[in-house]
């Protein structure tokens, strides 16, 4: 044996071997060796769905993941197909074919890949592997490391999208083949005694009498570094979740609201933690990560513990109102400002893709209030996806000299205290736009507020990605668009992007459209939309966004179009 393969064969075996390491070995690899033991020792105690440790196995020389990265960089063709990579439709029956280790191809989450040259380098080993070859393994997968970022690993061993053989088998549930946990009954967890308890989430929503059947817990994960440690939950995926995290005393409470139900997770740590956390949402995949820092630098043998409950959720009642602190404003066009809220209580939020709230003005002469929808806090400096939370809440408001809700937020102060509700549920379906690949985009004036965190997440999709989205943006006066060079950067920057502004109102040195939305700019927007790669009208997805008279019109025009209603979701301006 060489000396370089018997260094890594040391390497490994010290990997394996825990704190049982000699005295002689360099700290750093010492300290190695016992975070690997560290993360193998899941703690199994109440609510851990996925509490046993991964298998791992030996790999040889050269199989390691960034050897894996470089070959997927240098070139070669990891799928087999050629040309036809990542537009081949595959059925079930042409899957079931490639069974074999020399010829090995593998179905996850709707999206076949040709796991042949990966077999070598999986962790868990080639027959582990090989276990889900020649057929779709969701479910495994799921079982096994929902967690692990596959569509990153296996990008270059895409081939297509698996499809059904014939018109009339049920497609969704061959995309959508995620096996649902077995029902368990929720564990009740008594109210905290603190003297400041996490406020109860309320989402407006049907509230059923009582409970038809047990509900399944989400499932829970975790992992660790020296210096931090991350806790992990699984929603099902594009359910569009609720989160909030708020920690009491040495209890973090993390509560999910999605599917018309609220999920409360309280979590004991075994040793300190920091505060706050960083949270961060796939609303693709369903995975939420909340990243704590470690108050000590060291390998905690377990977690500690977590108890898990549910309930329906309960319908809005405007008694619940949150306070809100105005921590920045700026203006983004001559009468639009951009607006940032920090909660009181210091709860951590992610909103809902496309959930609106309710701001509430109560003065001396008259109480008022209207609906706000959120944004991406990516506007305060450049439009971009943000996978990371903060405390805040970002609103877009357009200031009218009529409007006394409008002039009550953009005339408020840094240090002004503003109330708002819990998140009502939005008319949007994430689900809905799954099996889509192009989007158009209708919004005037301040209804394009709902676009903004939908446009985001049609860009960062990577299950199934996004080809085209058109978004077409009308105002009045061209200083009366808001972030107009944003939106120009990301069209420039992004190719699947474009938008286009239409004006009633423009001054002699405006060159693009002039008047109002019309059925013949619809129409010519989406035959160039389609026709690049010929795409059907079935797959487009339309979002409408504005004043009622905007609304009522281009609803009109899609459906004389042909497009669906089922196609189509319109948000009130």
């Amino acid at each position: 044996m060489s000396s370089s393969k018997q260094n890594k064969s040391g390497i490994a075996n010290l990997l394996s071997a825990g704190n049982n390491i000699p005295k002689f070995v360099p700290p750093v690899l010492r300290e190695v060796g016992k975070l690997a033991a560290g993360v193998a020792a899941v703690n199994t105690t109440l609510g851990s769905a996925t509490g046993n440790p991964r298998n791992k196995c030996a790999l040889l020389p050269g199989h390691s993941l960034m050897d894996w990265i470089r070959l997927g960089s240098s070139g070669k063709d990891l799928t087999g197909v050629g040309s036809r990579a990542g537009q081949l439709e595959v059925t079930p029956a042409e899957l079931a074919t490639h069974n074999k280790s020399s010829d090995a191809w593998m179905a996850l989450r709707g999206r076949v890949y040709n796991v042949t040259a990966y077999l070598p380098f999986h962790p868990g080993g080639p027959e582990e592997l090989m276990k889900g070859v020649g057929r779709d393994a969701t479910n495994l997968f799921e079982e096994v490391h929902p967690w692990v970022n596959y569509e990153s690993i296996l990008q270059k061993c895409y081939i297509g999208p698996l499809v059904s053989a014939s018109p009339s088998v049920d497609v969704k549930q061959l995309f959508n083949s995620s096996k649902t946990p077995e029902n368990k009954k929720p564990v009740d967890v008594q109210a905290s005694n603190s003297k400041n308890p996490v406020p109860e989430i309320e989402i407006a929503g049907p509230s059923p009498e009582k409970e038809e059947e047990p509900v399944a817990l989400p499932k829970f994960d975790w992992i660790q570094k020296m210096n931090d440690i991350s806790v992990f939950f699984y929603t099902p995926p594009l359910a569009n979740p609720l989160v909030e995290v708020h920690r009491v005393d040495d209890v973090v409470h993390v509560t999910l609201c999605y599917s018309n139900r609220t999920f409360n997770n309280e979590l004991v740590f075994s040793k300190g933690t920091e505060w706050p956390c960083v949270v961060k949402v796939n609303f693709e995949t369903g995975k939420i990560e909340c990243a704590f820092k470690k108050t000590k630098g060291n390998v905690w043998s377990n977690y500690g513990v977590l108890k898990q409950s549910s309930k329906l959720a309960g319908s809005f009642s405007a008694k619940n109102k949150i306070g809100y602190v105005v921590t920045n404003k700026m203006p983004v066009s001559s009468n639009v400002f951009l607006i940032e809220l920090g909660r009181v209580d210091g709860v951590l939020i992610v909103m809902p893709i496309a959930n609106h709230v309710r701001v509430f003005a109560e003065t001396k002469d008259k109480d008022f209030s209207k609906s706000y929808t959120p944004i991406p806090s990516g506007l305060f400096t450049q439009l971009g996806y943000q996978k990371i939370s903060t405390d805040k809440l970002y609103l877009m408001v357009k200031r009218y000299q009529d409007g006394n809700m409008s002039k009550y937020i953009c005339d408020a102060i840094k240090g002004d205290i503003l109330l708002l509700s819990k998140p009502f549920f939005s008319l949007l379906k994430l689900s809905d736009l799954e099996k889509k690949e192009n989007f158009l985009l209708l919004a005037a004036g301040s209804g394009i507020t709902p676009m903004l965190s939908i446009l985001l997440f049609l860009l960062e999709r990577r299950v199934r990605k996004s080809q085209s989205i058109r978004l077409i943006f009308c105002n009045r006066k061209l200083n009366h668009i808001p972030c107009k060079q944003q939106f120009d950067n990301l069209s420039t920057s992004d190719s699947r992007f474009k938008v286009e502004h239409i004006l009633s109102d423009p001054d002699n040195n405006w060159r693009g459209r002039t008047g109002r939305i019309t059925k013949e700019i619809i129409k010519s927007t989406i035959e160039e939309q389609l026709s690049s790669a010929n795409y059907p009208k079935l797959d487009l997805y339309a979002f409408v966004c504005g004043p009622s008279g905007f609304n009522q019109a281009c609803f009109d025009y899609l459906t004389e179009l042909d497009i669906y209603k089922e196609q189509i979701t319109v948000f009130e301006g």
